[in-house]
């Protein structure tokens, strides 16, 4: 990172601090109501986070998967809802830098602060046509749909050359209708609803095969001069995910150490003064730490050259994977330590509690899968015909 991208970094910082006090006080009203506040959306915006991966010739920042990173944790300590909608306003500005650069032009032609939304799984009927494809099919899972002007929904193009290519498709949010599917325990304010298209044309610049993303080798990659925009995707995307987890469970701890802190029991003495406290802290926060460490690398890594190979890859994936699995462990043990205060319906511990266990269900962090793919490699064998993704 530059001397100039350090500071706009450390800048944008600086206001998401700034802001986090108004995400924590909005979480109870924002699960409630299963979407973010409007206020919330505003602010995301005006403090630039859509602008935080978009290329600098558009109108963005580019300032790479660190400020991703650091942002997101901010913003999860307050509220997980949050910081996973702010991440991907974040993230899915980086997804179009790999669309065809007349795509990008579209949807930024008025600036580059726009949220977009998206569904990975492959579920859409999609038909060939002059131009471009019709699209139809139920996207479910789609994050923050409510707040983004942009969708894009995946499904299988057919071929007569070779197996049906997995593709993403480009559309815009008043082509498509929202179907209120997302009745959840946690993370329910990141409005996770399905995309419903309805034999919608999506022309060629629009489109964009899930195997160019994977290799970092999309039609837009080109057009910018950072490497930002040709990383592979195995070697980052779930970073995002993983660094909400961490944000959250350590809002989380943080919250716990000042109740430890002021609290005494019927006798007058100091939970502060508990070993169990000390301890059950001290554990947690190592996991914590070990957590941001392996995120941390993984980072690195990907930026390292030679571009990062199927190995690296396959190493970022368990170390994204266990990563999240370390703070479900700190989140348990930050549980465990809080008592049955935590389980009121509009405690933060609590709700940081069933956010992380949920987000660690996201199939991109299955550590079953990760582990398997990485412990494949390393004996030598061919990838699972199952992991198309790594």
């Amino acid at each position: 990172m530059t001397a100039a991208a350090r500071s706009e970094a450390e800048a944008l910082l600086a206001r998401v601090r700034e802001l986090a006090p108004g995400f924590r006080e909005r979480a109870g009203a924002a699960e409630a109501a299963r979407r973010l506040p409007q206020e919330s959306v505003r602010e995301l915006l005006d403090a630039g986070l859509a602008r935080v991966l978009a290329p600098r010739a558009l109108g963005g920042w580019e300032l790479g998967l660190e400020a991703w990173f650091a942002v997101v944790c901010e913003i999860a300590a307050a509220d997980a809802s949050h910081g996973w909608c702010a991440s991907l306003i974040v993230h899915h500005s980086h997804w179009l830098g790999s669309f065809a650069e007349e795509a990008q032009r579209e949807v930024w032609r008025d600036g580059p602060d726009v949220a977009l939304a998206g569904s990975v799984l492959p579920v859409c009927a999609v038909t060939p046509v002059d131009g471009g494809f019709r699209v139809s099919g139920r996207s479910p899972f789609t994050s923050g749909v409510d707040h983004s002007a942009w969708v894009h929904v995946a499904g299988m193009v057919p071929s007569s050359a070779g197996p049906p290519a997995w593709t993403s498709f480009l559309v815009p949010r008043e082509q498509v209708e929202v179907a209120d599917t997302w009745h959840t325990t946690a993370m329910c304010a990141t409005g996770s609803r399905t995309v419903v298209t309805q034999d919608v044309f999506v022309p060629h610049a629009r489109t964009l095969r899930f195997s160019d993303l994977i290799a970092g080798t999309g039609p837009g990659s080109d057009a910018h001069a950072s490497r930002l925009y040709r990383l592979p995707f195995a070697a980052y995307g779930p970073l995002g995910f993983v660094a909400t987890m961490l944000g959250a469970a350590q809002g989380a701890w943080q919250l716990l150490r000042a109740r430890i802190a002021e609290r005494t029991g019927p006798g007058g003495e100091r939970a502060a003064d508990s070993p169990f406290a000390q301890t059950g802290l001290a554990r947690a926060a190592a996991d914590l730490d070990a957590a941001e460490l392996l995120l941390r690398r993984t980072i690195a890594l990907t930026y390292a050259d030679p571009a990062p190979d199927e190995g690296r890859r396959a190493r970022s994936l368990r170390d994204f994977a266990h990563a999240a699995q370390l703070c479900v462990s700190a989140i348990d043990a930050v549980l465990a330590l809080s008592g049955t205060a935590a389980f009121a319906r509009d405690d933060a511990i609590g709700r940081a509690w069933r956010d992380v266990h949920f987000a660690a269900a996201h199939v991109s962090l299955n550590p079953d899968n990760a582990n398997a793919h990485w412990g494949r490699l390393q004996l030598g064998l061919e990838r699972a015909p199952a992991t198309k993704i790594y």
